[in-house]
């Protein structure tokens, strides 16, 4: 790694670790104000896509998904790259497994597509260094000179893990597209201090042997829902709390904190909320990445369901705490109600809760919406008539609460899970 990548690095590194300072709400949203500033000059100036807003207020500004990032990537971004040849890239990319190619110094990468339409992003070399400094600073709590031997299980790769790391600080990818088994043994032969992984991966190496799986002193979910069922198995196993990053292709959103609790990453982003009108703690984020400027983040309604904490939390800072990811929008099921033209919302943690609490000793299970009002409910083990009838009356009785027509249910074993797609339980209709 250059002396330049690693001066970014150490100062984005050391102005995350002074932001976490800020004294209150007020302190942090002028921040938030003075980068905005900057950021939407900037773009303005440079992106076609964005020129007609110059001068005007950031909620001027459209508010777009990732249909409309992709389909305006080429004016959206700020360097006149083009979408076809860079897809190409990233797509050739992920197919050999091989993450270290770049176009003129930018890095380009897939997301992985859990909507049903892949995103390409775009990075250049100092916005990925200062990726990496915030990271760092969010998740190495101990400081960065102490000894880490860092396991990323991922579906993919990147070089900048391996460029960061020196003589006390270690990183090493891990491909989920790979065997398992002899990924695993690697990952033991390894023994890391710190093993980041999507919950499916997680627990499914909680499920393996004490003396064949490592003992990290900390573990990290990332990349998919953390859902209890996969906690309790996950901490079982490994023996200490299981903390979360809040990460998607539009950026490092958010991470747990020293007790627990996940807060937005908000000195970084800018986080509008779009409220759920059935569930006045819930909100879907719209993101603006306050410091890229490549292929710019504004105003980027994510497909996320987002629950604010109850209560402030005693780590005491600025920034908000939420009580949980839910899951996404379009995991949200509708039953029908007898009031003609109105549904009734039955959010994926809710549902979750419910068919867990009817059949505790489930291993796995979830729940599809085939049409309005039949569902199918996959369980492992396959579920007999007794618990078919448990969680059949516990589905009935939270329609019942929810004032809707309970559905019809259809039960199946669980569908084979696959590791290099995002692990969902709850699918609404497409």
């Amino acid at each position: 790694m250059s002396a330049i990548d690693l001066a970014q690095v150490a100062s984005a590194y050391v102005n995350t670790r002074r932001l976490e300072r800020l004294p209150d709400r007020p302190a942090l949203e002028d921040h938030q104000r003075r980068q905005l500033a900057r950021l939407l000059h900037a773009v303005a100036s440079r992106a076609p896509f964005y020129a007609p807003y110059r001068g005007r207020s950031h909620s001027d500004w459209p508010i777009i998904e990732k249909r409309q990032w992709m389909e305006h990537f080429d004016t959206i971004n700020t360097v006149g790259a083009k979408l076809a040849p860079l897809m190409q890239i990233a797509v050739d990319g992920e197919r050999r497994r091989d993450f270290a190619g770049d176009t003129r110094g930018f890095s380009v990468g897939l997301s992985t597509g859990t909507s049903g339409s892949r995103g390409l992003f775009m990075a250049s070399r100092a916005e990925r260094n200062r990726w990496a400094g915030v990271m760092l600073a969010k998740m190495l709590r101990g400081g960065i000179w102490r000894r880490h031997r860092i396991a990323l299980l991922l579906r993919a790769g990147s070089t900048l893990y391996e460029r960061i790391g020196a003589a006390r600080l270690s990183f090493r990818f891990f491909d989920l597209a790979a065997p398992w088994e002899a990924m695993t043994r690697d990952l033991f032969a390894w023994q890391p201090t710190l093993l980041v992984a999507p919950a499916q991966a997680l627990a499914l190496l909680a499920a393996q042997p004490a003396n064949a799986r490592p003992q990290p002193a900390r573990v990290v979910s990332c990349a998919e829902v953390l859902q209890d069922i996969d906690r309790a198995t996950i901490e079982s196993a490994f023996g200490v709390r299981v903390e979360q990053i809040y990460q998607a292709t539009e950026g490092f959103l958010g991470a747990t904190c020293v007790h627990g609790t996940l807060h937005l990453n908000e000195a970084q982003y800018l986080i509008e909320k779009e409220w759920c009108a059935d569930d006045a703690r819930r909100f879907i984020p719209v993101v603006t990445d306050l410091h890229r400027t490549t292929q710019p983040v504004i105003r980027y309604r994510l497909n996320d369901l987002l629950s604010v904490a109850r209560e402030p939390c005693a780590c005491g800072s600025a920034t908000l705490a939420i009580a949980a990811i839910d899951g996404r929008a379009d995991d949200v099921l509708y039953l029908p109600t007898a009031e003609p033209g109105r549904r009734a919302a039955v959010f994926p943690d809710l549902l979750s809760r419910t068919v867990l609490t009817a059949a505790p000793d489930l291993t796995d299970f979830e729940v599809e919406e085939l049409n309005m009002g039949r569902w199918r409910v996959g369980t492992t083990p396959l579920a007999g008539t007794a618990v078919r009838d448990q969680i059949g009356n516990a589905i009935h009785a939270l329609a019942t609460r929810l004032g809707a027509l309970a559905p019809t249910l259809e039960f199946s074993a669980t569908r084979a899970r696959v590791l290099t797609r995002k692990l969902r339980r709850v699918h609404g209709k497409a």
